[in-house]
């Protein structure tokens, strides 16, 4: 068994051989289903689960694992709280582009750079985590024109915890490029970035 607010992973199915203890807030890459065979989940946690060529494949495990599947979907995680809100992005292009002629690059603390293709896939991909607790998040982001290989949006994304709404919310401020970039609530802690124009 694990203790509260830690994940207990064993090299073997069946909770065999454990390997280590992860806290709050770890992350490791392509470890599931190859290092890690089985987890128990501390009482608190849960797993955010991601393949790391693919950041679209993505979970959230809320219960032991007794045989991880060898599977490229479930490579890397983080430990959270179980209270902490998943934050999913897709990319769309409103300028007449062709698709996939942009891609957004997010700059998300410990999973990593992501990126998304515009008008690629109406999945969600991570575009990170939101504490009920903790403070509003930041994130870096970057357009890209494919193309031409030049960045055409420069910018960061303000995240908080709605606690009335029991959501995330999108905040403006400054660093936030409206002129480029307009942003839609999706539900379920996710959302629609789309590129609205090249021009700063």
């Amino acid at each position: 068994m694990a203790d509260p607010n830690t994940v207990a992973f064993y090299s073997k199915a069946n909770y065999v051989d454990l390997v280590k203890t992860s806290p709050l807030d770890e992350v490791e890459h392509q470890v599931l289903g190859t290092s890690y065979l089985s987890c128990h989940l501390g009482n608190g946690t849960k797993l955010l689960v991601w393949n790391h060529s693919n950041y679209y494949e993505q979970t959230e495990w809320t219960t032991d694992q007794s045989d991880i599947p060898k599977s490229s979907s479930v490579q890397c995680y983080q430990v959270l709280k179980g209270t902490t809100s998943v934050i999913g992005f897709r990319f769309k292009d409103a300028t007449g582009a062709e698709p996939k002629a942009y891609s957004l690059l997010l700059k998300l603390a410990k999973i990593g750079d992501v990126t998304l293709l515009s008008d690629e896939t109406d999945k969600y991909a991570i575009a990170g985590t939101m504490p009920r607790d903790g403070p509003p998040v930041t994130t870096a982001l970057y357009v890209r024109d494919l193309k031409t290989g030049v960045y055409v949006v420069i910018g960061s994304i303000y995240f908080e915890w709605d606690s009335q709404n029991e959501k995330v919310v999108i905040i403006d401020q400054e660093g936030w490029p409206s002129k480029q970039l307009k942003h839609e609530e999706d539900g379920d802690n996710n959302f629609t970035i789309t590129l609205i124009s090249t021009e700063a």
